[in-house]
């Protein structure tokens, strides 16, 4: 895999050390100001890259499940991975969160 741009590291990091409460929605934001011309796609494409990599799990992981909470399904072609990950309590609370 190629090596991640300065910026997305950047941001990724970011986000790691976040421990707040923010979602796909803010790393999205932050994404624009660190990068004008990105749109949500750049994010998820970010997103796809980190998990690649095997690193920035709990981001990759936050903005999967922020996402799925707001639209109540997931593109992201790993979802089902951290799907399965998830204990029973975890898989409910966002069950009823949707």
């Amino acid at each position: 895999m190629a090596e991640l741009a300065k910026y997305k590291v950047k941001l990724l990091d970011e986000f790691e050390q976040r421990t707040d409460s923010w979602s796909f929605g803010h790393f999205e934001q932050r994404l624009k100001e660190l990068k004008k011309d990105s749109y949500y796609q750049d994010a998820k494409g970010i997103i796809t890259d980190a998990h690649k990599a095997g690193k920035w799990e709990k981001t990759v992981k936050r903005y999967a499940l922020s996402n799925y909470i707001a639209f109540g399904n997931s593109s992201l072609s790993f979802f089902n991975e951290i799907w399965l990950k998830l204990s029973d309590e975890e898989k409910k609370e966002l069950e009823e969160n949707k």
